[in-house]
């Protein structure tokens, strides 16, 4: 290799007892090296105040380790050379955070204090740098979250709780003279509440006249406000065709196609995991139906986004329900699987498409199953839109064991969403048009009256809960912590009839919603509730926000 590359190979690897040693040539460069140097030089800087020299050092440090040391091998000094780079690169995080917080751009140092408690998940430093950088970037209520998801991992994990200096900066939030988290919280339901017109990105807000807001503040209190009205291209240039029944990614600043993938017949669910987008066909419906579809269609399709394939996952699924495993595999809920067979739960693994586990659930003759992941458990809901009566329970199964647990609610569950940072269950109450709120730790349930028509989709974002009206043009955003305080955001239709939203996410700063029978996505910002159609010249069905994707079918 190095004879290759120019240099005087001859001694460089040499051999005796059983032992192999390299010397490598004066001038050589070794990444490694350069990243254990970057680093201490990053940390003589952010001790003398250089913090622009702290950052480039550091950043270049974090480059440098980012990758696996040997991805494959597993030795046991591979292994523990792992950890000695791991190390390493914490402590160039922990500079890119410090410096950036000290030199007075704490949303910056959020960004790598987090990536630090990824790394070192049992580091209580880490936690108490992330909490910090919150409160400097002006949202202590983040803050308190991220002590609670602290404390909750070492109960979980370790049986203790964390060190009086994490809880010392937990108390001098809580006991804040200034109301500091209130108040935060205050002026931003105060700006969704008055009104306050936010036009397109990066403009300055306006307001109407005395007259318009006399005539239109009930409709601005309810609605939001539409920023702007965007139409995706379908050809032109170098922008890929949208076709009917595909997924189509979309440039969330510019709502631009970016990439268009071919499947089969009327998609509709969309789930991101694994590093791949899962797909559901024939699922969704807003008209009676009678039955359960089951034509051998109704199938679940693999696609990478990195090359445009496209695989229809075997093995006799009839998949009514999606979500995602923290592993990155994927979770189907059945309905008919087959002649013959059980409703059930599926894990896929999202490589090999192997089946890991497959558990019985209740079953019956809807279409839709609610699903979802957290706290440990797998959730699930009953069958949703058959001509029998959808039982009032929950199923909570272990994902490992598939012991089950019923809990009993008080209406039929359509769609579920976990908050992560609370340990919360919602559930959306289709018929009564509430919406349920299940602690995982004590059972202990609260359910929101009146929230929407018919609730049928809720996802959860930071602080907040965003419901979809599956009977109106209209999301409803809750809180996901004390009083609920239920707000409707309307989704301003064009069409006349039967209009109301099917599918719900939250990525890329934002909220998207879609309502097929108006033919829009809708792009709705959290911080105004101002809201931008996105028009379709197919129907766009479901909606997944890590990257944006939108199924859409055939008119």
């Amino acid at each position: 290799m190095l004879a290759g590359g120019g240099a005087d190979d001859t001694g460089v690897l040499t051999s005796a007892f059983g032992c192999y040693r390299l010397d490598l040539p004066p001038a050589s460069w070794v990444d490694l090296a350069a990243a254990a140097s970057a680093v201490q030089d990053a940390e003589a800087a952010l001790a003398t105040g250089d913090f622009a020299r702290a950052k480039d050092e550091a950043g270049v440090a974090n480059a440098l380790l980012r990758e696996p040391f040997l991805p494959g091998e597993e030795g046991e000094w591979v292994k523990r050379k792992r950890r000695e780079l791991d190390e390493l690169r914490t402590r160039a995080l922990d500079v890119l955070a410090d410096a950036h917080l000290q030199s007075g751009a704490p949303r910056e140092a959020v960004k790598w204090a987090k990536e630090t408690v990824a790394l070192e998940p049992f580091r209580e430093t880490g936690y108490r740098r992330l909490m910090e950088a919150h409160i400097g970037a002006g949202n202590p209520a983040e803050a308190l979250r991220v002590y609670e998801r602290c404390r909750r991992l070492f109960a979980e994990e370790l049986g203790a709780y964390p060190s009086p200096e994490t809880e010392s900066v937990d108390r001098s939030l809580l006991e804040a003279p200034s109301g500091r988290i209130e108040a935060a919280t205050a002026r931003e339901e105060e700006r969704a509440e008055t009104g306050t017109i936010a036009g397109p990105r990066g403009r300055a807000p306006r307001r109407d006249g005395r007259k318009q807001a006399t005539l239109a503040a009930a409709a601005l209190v309810i609605a939001g406000v539409v920023a702007a009205i965007l139409t995706v291209v379908t050809r032109g240039g170098s922008t890929p065709e949208v076709r009917p029944n595909s997924v189509v990614r979309l440039d969330p600043d510019t709502m631009k196609v970016t990439q268009v993938v071919s499947i089969g017949d009327a998609p509709d669910l969309v789930l991101a995991a694994g590093g791949f987008l899962w797909i559901t066909s024939h699922v969704l419906r807003d008209t009676p139906s009678g039955a359960l579809r089951n034509a051998g269609d109704r199938v679940l399709t693999r696609v990478d986004p990195s090359t445009g394939k496209a695989i229809v996952v075997g093995g006799g699924l009839a998949p009514c329900g999606l979500a995602a495993d923290p592993s990155g595999d994927v979770w189907v809920a059945n309905c008919y699987p087959t002649a013959g067979s059980h409703d059930n739960v599926v894990r896929i693994d999202a490589k090999t498409l192997n089946f890991r586990r497959t558990w019985p659930v209740p079953g019956g003759d809807g279409f839709f199953r609610g699903l979802a992941y957290g706290g440990g458990s797998l959730w699930v809901s009953e069958t949703f839109g058959g001509i029998i009566p959808t039982p009032d329970i929950l199923t909570e199964i272990d994902p490992q064991t598939g012991v089950r647990q019923t809990i009993h609610l008080a209406s039929a569950a359509t769609g579920l969403a976990w908050s992560e940072g609370y340990g919360d269950l919602w559930i959306n109450d289709f018929y009564p048009g509430s919406v349920t709120r299940l602690h995982a730790a004590t059972g202990a349930m609260k359910t929101v009256e009146g929230v929407a028509t018919n609730p049928a989709f809720a996802v959860v974002d930071g602080d907040f809960v965003w419901v979809g009206d599956w009977s109106a043009p209209q999301v409803v955003r809750l809180r996901a912590i004390g009083p609920a305080r239920p707000r409707p955001i309307t989704l301003p239709p064009r069409s006349f009839g039967f209009v109301g939203v099917w599918n719900i996410a939250a990525g890329a700063g934002d909220i998207w919603a879609t309502t097929p029978r108006d033919g829009a996505l809708w792009r709705i910002d959290p911080k105004t509730n101002a809201v931008t159609r996105v028009n379709f010249l197919y129907i766009p069905t479901g909606v997944t926000a890590d990257d944006v994707w939108v199924t859409v079918r055939e008119k």
